[in-house]
């Protein structure tokens, strides 16, 4: 397995690479690059539903393979993920006092501990059942889902801005590579980053000592992700794409 995952990733990975420079070509050479941003922006609003079909489309492969998905946990995987987002409160206060990038590497990191510990406690509560783990993983992946939605409005109407704080908020985003970028993206990123939390959901309701491992590949994962996202957005999913689908796949053997 572990075999085949590599070279998914490796294909993956071309494939994204060329299609990335494909599109920074065509910019270069015929598009404004600030009205192509503006163009992705507004697309990204037109394909917000299909972002809504991510955790529908786990929830009927689960149902199709005879996991109960039921409502009350999927809820509880949501409120899980908002209890997640409250405790980094204190981290963003912290982080705001630091110099920029530090502080974003620490709300960065601050991912894994957080979001690993609230599932575990979630799923401790929910019961370690496949379908308490398959349920608080699609609740948590939707919701998570639901909060990329709202961003994505939010830059919208940033996009519109031009007053000195909208400017800094769109550098800020440049930076990371990801403002105005393809929709594309922010689909692929969803359904692996999904593809993620329902894994490690299984993990974690299988072996609960699992999150002590999930923890740092949490952190680190995300970390990976903005660092290759500054360079290639193709590169930044293709690794999210290798860890998200490699920890779904562990996840499902060990119910096997």
């Amino acid at each position: 397995m572990g075999k085949t995952l590599y070279s998914l990733f490796r294909s993956l990975s071309k494939y994204l690479i060329k299609i990335d420079k494909g599109c920074a070509s065509n910019v270069n050479q015929t598009t404004d690059l600030k009205r192509l941003q503006e163009h992705h922006i507004r697309l990204s609003q037109l394909m917000s539903p299909l972002y809504l079909l991510i955790p529908l489309v786990f929830w009927a492969f689960f149902d199709y393979q005879g996991v109960g998905v039921t409502v009350k946990p999927v809820l509880l995987g949501a409120a899980g993920w908002i209890a997640a987002l409250a405790l980094r409160g204190p981290v963003s206060l912290l982080a705001a006092r630091m110099p920029a990038e530090k502080g974003r590497l620490l709300l960065v990191s601050s991912s894994g501990p957080l979001e690993e510990l609230v599932r575990l406690v979630t799923l401790l509560a929910a019961g370690l059942t496949i379908g308490s783990a398959a349920s608080i993983g699609i609740g948590w992946a939707a919701i998570e889902i639901v909060y990329t939605l709202v961003t994505l409005f939010a830059v919208a109407s940033l996009s519109k801005r031009t007053d000195e704080k909208a400017m800094q908020a769109k550098a800020m985003l440049e930076a990371q590579g990801t403002y105005g970028a393809h929709p594309a993206w922010g689909l692929i990123e969803r359904v692996f980053a999904s593809a993620y939390h329902i894994g490690a959901a299984l993990c974690i309701a299988r072996y609960p000592w699992s999150a002590v491992i999930l923890i740092p590949l949490h952190s680190l994962l995300n970390l990976a992700v903005l660092a290759a996202a500054k360079k290639s957005l193709a590169q930044a999913e293709a690794i999210a794409a290798f860890v998200g689908t490699t920890v779904l796949a562990i996840g499902w053997q060990l119910y096997l």
